[in-house]
């Protein structure tokens, strides 16, 4: 199963193949790229003898993504070793919008991070890092789609139950007696110990501002009513983890001003999501490789002061996103679409707020990300020997790193040949080659690939049924003479 597992990361990592429908001459090409044809016949004669690898659309589909990764690459090798006409100016402007970023943080964000030791002392009894507590609990459940009527009844018992545990009632009876909490309701209510984290929000901060011996106003969560009782309480002196809880407070004021900075430049911007683009997020989510026209990739989806958030840049970010996240963007319901709309408005305001600071990359750093980039993608020509191809008599380029990459494909499906994904440099020799996958393509490969293995299905065994893979035809030579069968 290994060439599966490889082939299963690859179809993870493929960025930006477009789910063409056309079918590829007439449903005979599973994909193609820079002119050049990956068709299903290769496809089947790779996939067929390996009757390990899932006969799905799915492996197809990884292996026709890794046949464009690898071929584009061959290709922009085979025009020039040194790499120097692959256009990566995308990838170089994604990591320089990161630094700009970086920068802005470190020239805008002014924090006075000191902390006297009175302070330190004080944020720590409040925050209480570390700390377990003990605790019982009374759980009243509220009934699913009760009227409000039947909440309040069920709060009002809560609230009963607490006055009677004020009142000095036994409070384990009591949780024993009345608590609807299966684990915990047998045992007095008793939750063990537990930490921050530990509970839902409400709980933990209701058992954590309790004194041992207290019991707790009634606490609402999403699982009911509560009355909590803290039965035991360690905290750790401060001197245990000083540095690091200041280190902590530091850094959680650095946020906070950030996230203050973050806001201010959202709410100047006005930021407007045209909620008539959700399904239009869903289909390029579903198809990230579809073909739209200028008008139609120039529509705004988020506008904001000075600038927006158009329609072909969503389709450029989802197409450098894996297929997980990809899918997990087509189910969204409209509110997390209108966030992630807002988020990535967010990282374009911030890049133009540090370009309005004067903050830019120069000449040098682009030129040294761009050498940078190219050298990692040698590597992995280099790794994959696609740096040294070498046209047979009266074969082009193309044809050669068609050839190449075929064998490659081989070792991979065949011998566990170790897989390089190209990670963002496959989206950018996507575009500046074109490449294509056809759905009819991928069912035909499979239909062939049955055909195929139906054939090399081993013959029934004379005895009845079709061996194992440790069954042998041979007689039985339990009774041959040392040496093999009477005769040889």
């Amino acid at each position: 199963m290994k060439a599966w597992r490889m082939l299963a990361a690859v179809g993870a990592l493929a960025l930006g193949a477009c789910d063409g429908s056309g079918g590829g001459a007439g449903g005979s090409v599973v994909a193609r790229a820079g002119g050049q044809d990956f068709t299903v016949a290769t496809a089947a004669e790779l996939l067929a003898p390996q009757p390990q690898l899932p006969n799905q659309p799915e492996v197809v589909d990884a292996l026709a993504n890794l046949w464009i990764d690898y071929f584009l690459l061959a290709r922009v090798a085979a025009e020039d070793t040194t790499l120097a006409n692959l256009e990566v100016g995308s990838l170089v402007d994604q990591q320089i919008n990161q630094e700009l970023v970086m920068q802005l943080r470190e020239r805008v964000i002014q924090v006075d991070t000191a902390i006297s030791e009175e302070e330190l002392q004080r944020l720590y009894e409040r925050d209480q890092p570390g700390g377990r507590v003990r605790a019982r609990h009374i759980l009243l459940r509220v009934p699913e789609g009760a009227a409000d009527t039947q909440v309040d009844s069920v709060r009002a018992q809560a609230e009963s139950l607490r006055t009677r545990a004020l009142g000095g009632e036994d409070f384990a009876a009591l949780a024993q007696e009345f608590s609807q909490d299966p684990g915990s309701g047998s045992q007095g209510g008793d939750l063990g110990t537990f930490g921050r984290g530990e509970m839902v929000p409400p709980f933990e901060a209701a058992a954590f501002a309790l004194e041992v011996g207290e019991i707790s106003p009634v606490v609402e969560t999403p699982y009911g009513f509560h009355v909590i009782r803290v039965e035991e309480k360690v905290i750790p002196p401060l001197d245990e983890s000083r540095d690091l809880f200041r280190t902590q407070l530091q850094a959680r004021m650095m946020a906070e001003a950030e996230s203050l900075y973050v806001a201010r430049i959202v709410e100047e911007a006005n930021i407007q999501v045209d909620t008539e683009t959700y399904e239009t997020i869903r289909q390029l989510a579903a198809d990230p490789g579809m073909e739209l026209g200028g008008r139609a990739l120039g529509r705004p989806m988020v506008t904001y002061e000075g600038g927006g958030f158009t329609v072909g840049e969503v389709q450029d970010w989802l197409r450098a996103q894996d297929p997980n996240l990809r899918a997990q963007v087509k189910a969204a319901p409209d509110e997390q679409l209108d966030g992630l709309l807002r988020n990535l408005t967010r990282g374009e305001l911030l890049v133009n707020a540090a370009r309005g600071e004067g903050i830019d990359a120069t000449a040098g750093r682009r030129d040294s990300l761009t050498a940078a980039i190219r050298d990692g993608v040698k590597t992995v020509a280099r790794q994959l020997d696609l740096l040294s191809l070498t046209p047979a008599e009266g074969e082009s380029a193309p044809q050669a790193a068609h050839r190449a990459v075929l064998q490659i494909l081989r070792q991979v499906v065949q011998e566990g040949r170790e897989v390089f994904p190209l990670g963002g440099i496959s989206l950018a020799l996507r575009k500046q080659y074109g490449a294509e996958v056809f759905q009819p393509g991928l069912q035909a490969t499979v239909d062939r690939v049955e055909g195929l293995r139906s054939q090399m299905a081993p013959a029934p065994s004379p005895l009845g049924g079709v061996p194992g893979p440790g069954d042998t035809l041979a007689p039985d030579t339990a009774g041959d003479p040392p040496g093999g069968k009477p005769g040889e």
